[in-house]
Protein backbone atom coordinates (compact mmCIF):
# COMPACT_ATOMS: atom_id res chain seq x y z
CA UNK A 1 0.00 0.00 0.00
CA UNK A 2 1.36 3.62 -0.88
CA UNK A 3 0.06 6.34 1.39
CA UNK A 4 0.38 9.23 0.15
CA UNK A 5 -0.18 12.88 2.25
CA UNK A 6 -1.06 16.25 0.60
CA UNK A 7 1.60 18.40 2.42
CA UNK A 8 2.91 21.89 2.26
CA UNK A 9 4.18 24.65 4.11
CA UNK A 10 1.65 27.39 3.68
CA UNK A 11 -1.60 27.32 5.38
CA UNK A 12 -4.70 25.75 3.08
CA UNK A 13 -7.75 27.23 2.99
CA UNK A 14 -9.02 25.82 -0.05
CA UNK A 15 -8.66 22.78 -2.88
CA UNK A 16 -9.72 21.56 -5.83
CA UNK A 17 -9.22 17.94 -6.71
CA UNK A 18 -10.37 16.44 -10.46
CA UNK A 19 -10.95 12.51 -10.82
CA UNK A 20 -12.24 12.27 -14.71
CA UNK A 21 -15.28 15.14 -14.76
CA UNK A 22 -16.01 14.92 -11.09
CA UNK A 23 -14.79 18.18 -9.14
CA UNK A 24 -14.52 18.09 -5.56
CA UNK A 25 -13.21 21.21 -3.39
CA UNK A 26 -12.12 21.10 -0.26
CA UNK A 27 -12.47 24.08 2.21
CA UNK A 28 -11.41 24.75 5.77
CA UNK A 29 -14.06 26.97 6.97
CA UNK A 30 -14.65 28.58 10.64
CA UNK A 31 -17.61 27.62 12.49
CA UNK A 32 -17.95 29.80 15.58
CA UNK A 33 -15.22 30.92 17.60
CA UNK A 34 -12.25 28.83 17.51
CA UNK A 35 -13.81 25.86 16.33
CA UNK A 36 -13.32 24.70 12.53
CA UNK A 37 -15.02 22.32 10.05
CA UNK A 38 -13.89 20.91 6.93
CA UNK A 39 -16.24 21.09 4.24
CA UNK A 40 -16.51 18.85 1.07
CA UNK A 41 -18.57 19.80 -2.13
CA UNK A 42 -18.32 17.57 -5.06
CA UNK A 43 -20.21 17.87 -8.43
CA UNK A 44 -19.94 17.97 -12.18
CA UNK A 45 -17.29 20.75 -13.81
CA UNK A 46 -20.21 22.97 -14.66
CA UNK A 47 -23.42 24.16 -12.35
CA UNK A 48 -23.53 23.70 -8.49
CA UNK A 49 -22.31 20.91 -6.05
CA UNK A 50 -24.57 17.84 -5.71
CA UNK A 51 -22.79 16.52 -3.15
CA UNK A 52 -21.85 18.28 0.31
CA UNK A 53 -19.92 16.59 3.51
CA UNK A 54 -18.67 18.34 6.64
CA UNK A 55 -15.90 17.13 8.77
CA UNK A 56 -15.08 18.13 12.24
CA UNK A 57 -15.38 19.80 14.69
CA UNK A 58 -11.64 20.85 15.12
CA UNK A 59 -10.65 23.02 18.09
CA UNK A 60 -7.67 25.07 16.26
CA UNK A 61 -7.39 25.60 12.54
CA UNK A 62 -4.31 23.61 12.22
CA UNK A 63 -6.03 20.77 12.99
CA UNK A 64 -8.69 21.49 10.22
CA UNK A 65 -5.86 21.79 7.66
CA UNK A 66 -4.25 18.64 9.24
CA UNK A 67 -7.73 16.92 8.30
CA UNK A 68 -7.65 18.48 4.85
CA UNK A 69 -4.57 17.28 3.88
CA UNK A 70 -4.90 13.71 5.36
CA UNK A 71 -8.49 13.90 3.61
CA UNK A 72 -6.38 14.99 0.11
CA UNK A 73 -3.97 12.65 0.54
CA UNK A 74 -6.57 9.68 0.80
CA UNK A 75 -7.98 10.81 -2.55
CA UNK A 76 -4.74 11.15 -4.25
CA UNK A 77 -4.91 7.04 -3.39
CA UNK A 78 -8.03 7.31 -5.33
CA UNK A 79 -6.44 9.03 -8.31
CA UNK A 80 -8.06 12.33 -7.86
CA UNK A 81 -5.41 14.98 -9.00
CA UNK A 82 -4.69 18.04 -7.84
CA UNK A 83 -5.26 21.56 -8.59
CA UNK A 84 -4.07 24.47 -6.92
CA UNK A 85 -3.79 27.06 -9.42
CA UNK A 86 -7.48 26.84 -9.85
CA UNK A 87 -9.77 28.85 -7.84
CA UNK A 88 -12.28 27.43 -5.98
CA UNK A 89 -15.51 28.39 -7.60
CA UNK A 90 -18.03 26.75 -4.76
CA UNK A 91 -16.63 29.07 -1.47
CA UNK A 92 -20.41 30.52 -1.23
CA UNK A 93 -22.16 26.92 -1.26
CA UNK A 94 -19.05 25.95 1.90
CA UNK A 95 -19.65 29.58 3.53
CA UNK A 96 -23.80 28.57 3.93
CA UNK A 97 -22.70 25.13 4.93
CA UNK A 98 -20.50 26.68 7.58
CA UNK A 99 -23.37 28.93 8.44
CA UNK A 100 -25.86 26.39 9.20
CA UNK A 101 -23.67 24.30 11.05
CA UNK A 102 -23.37 27.00 13.68
CA UNK A 103 -26.69 28.13 13.45
CA UNK A 104 -27.08 23.98 14.46
CA UNK A 105 -24.79 24.57 17.08
CA UNK A 106 -26.69 27.20 18.58
CA UNK A 107 -29.86 25.45 18.35
CA UNK A 108 -28.57 22.87 20.79
CA UNK A 109 -26.40 24.86 22.57
CA UNK A 110 -29.59 24.50 25.77
CA UNK A 111 -29.25 26.80 28.93
CA UNK A 112 -30.35 25.63 32.39
CA UNK A 113 -31.10 28.11 35.20
CA UNK A 114 -31.97 26.44 38.23
CA UNK A 115 -34.86 28.66 39.99
CA UNK A 116 -35.65 27.05 43.61
CA UNK A 117 -38.84 28.99 43.81
CA UNK A 118 -40.16 26.72 40.82
CA UNK A 119 -42.06 23.60 41.65
CA UNK A 120 -40.73 20.23 40.84
CA UNK A 121 -42.68 18.50 38.17
CA UNK A 122 -45.27 15.81 38.48
CA UNK A 123 -45.17 12.73 36.30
Amino acid sequence: MKLHYFHGRTPIQSLVLWHNQRRLELHVKKVVGGVWSVVILAGGAQGQPDTTRCRGPYHDREKAESALRHLAGALLEQSYRPNREEPAQWSVCAQRLARNLRLQAEANNGRFQFDPELPEPTF
